[in-house]
């Protein structure tokens, strides 16, 4: 019996795309091993992540995403899960995981000039095997139904408006990107540049972010996004009652508005967003979408600039290089 301990971390406290990029960087980092005891993986908790941390809550994988699935994906790559055991973490980085989150973004970066080996990967097989629950219940199926079929919308955009966005721009990316790029626009600004560039995308864009941080009333965002546009947005919360929008925990609202995005015939989003790169790439890998229907607003123009990277870039020329 081998005395190995296996691979795993307690949970990632980033947003629910940087808790999967580590979660495919722990399977990658047990691929490295030769022997099957190295292949010994325990999954992670899954953490709902309040920005105002009065919400936040953990929970076992099998809770948010069908596990026998997932299981079954590791089975493929002789990768054996077992119980996560009793360990004291090192330090934040150890116990959250953020040095697998690094293998797991590379995971996709790498594909950036190998297009074609995508759908084979671990990567691709890794997204298509993680299904979340939230996606079988009445309320994603509700919504759905009101933006693809009552109300006919044809185009979801990203919203980077949120309070924790604001301060990743001023604090981090205004001071490390070196050529102009619109990494942060208000909503007007954003649907005027979807108005510019795409004019059969009607009168009204379903629209994506977490509501719950943002620094107005959406109501007066939608307002002046119209007033400036002639465009109406939309937002989930406008489609199911108060209550049940209320009784959404942080992690199951930014699920659905991935997996809304993810059945979108066009989708615009920031490239320096890991929603927006993760969206383009699981996009490609459960059904073949072409790069072409994905879209991003901070490069700096007038108009989109239409994704040739099948989300393997955040660089917007590259993101949007001719290929």
């Amino acid at each position: 019996m081998s005395t190995r301990s296996p691979l795993g971390y307690h949970y990632n406290d980033g947003g629910i795309n940087n808790q999967k990029f580590a979660l495919l960087g722990l399977c990658a980092a047990a691929l490295k091993n030769q022997d099957s005891n190295g292949r010994r993986i325990y999954l992670p908790k899954i953490f709902s992540r309040d920005q105002h941390d009065k919400r936040s809550s953990l929970h076992d994988f099998d809770v948010v995403f069908w596990g026998d699935v997932f299981e079954d994906f590791c089975k493929r790559w002789g990768i054996v899960v077992v119980d996560m055991p009793n360990v004291s973490y090192a330090d934040r980085i150890e116990r959250g995981g953020w040095t697998l989150f690094g293998e797991g973004a590379g995971q996709i970066g790498k594909y950036y000039h190998t297009k074609g080996d995508i759908s084979a990967s671990l990567a691709a097989d890794f997204f298509r095997s993680l299904i979340p629950r939230v996606k079988s219940k009445p309320i994603f199926q509700a919504i759905c139904n009101q933006v693809f079929f009552s109300q006919n919308i044809d185009t979801v955009a990203q919203l980077r408006i949120e309070e924790d966005w604001f301060n990743y721009c001023k604090q981090h990316l205004a001071t490390v990107v070196e050529e102009k790029e619109d990494f942060y626009l208000e909503a007007h600004q954003i649907v005027q540049k979807i108005k510019n560039t795409l004019p059969d995308a009607g009168s009204t864009i379903f629209v994506v972010c977490d509501e719950r941080y943002i620094f107005a009333p959406k109501w007066e965002i939608a307002s002046k996004t119209y007033d400036e546009t002639g465009v109406k947005i939309i937002w989930k919360s406008d489609l199911i009652s108060h209550e049940d929008y209320d009784a959404l925990s942080p992690l199951e609202a930014s699920l659905i508005d991935f997996e809304v995005s993810a059945l979108a015939p066009r989708f615009v989003g920031n490239s320096r967003s890991t929603f927006a790169n993760l969206l383009c790439f699981e996009r490609f890998a459960r059904s073949f979408r072409p790069a072409g229907d994905c879209y991003i607003y901070n490069n700096a123009e007038p108009t989109l600039g239409r994704r040739t990277d099948l989300g393997t870039a955040f660089v917007p020329k590259d993101v949007c290089a001719a290929q």
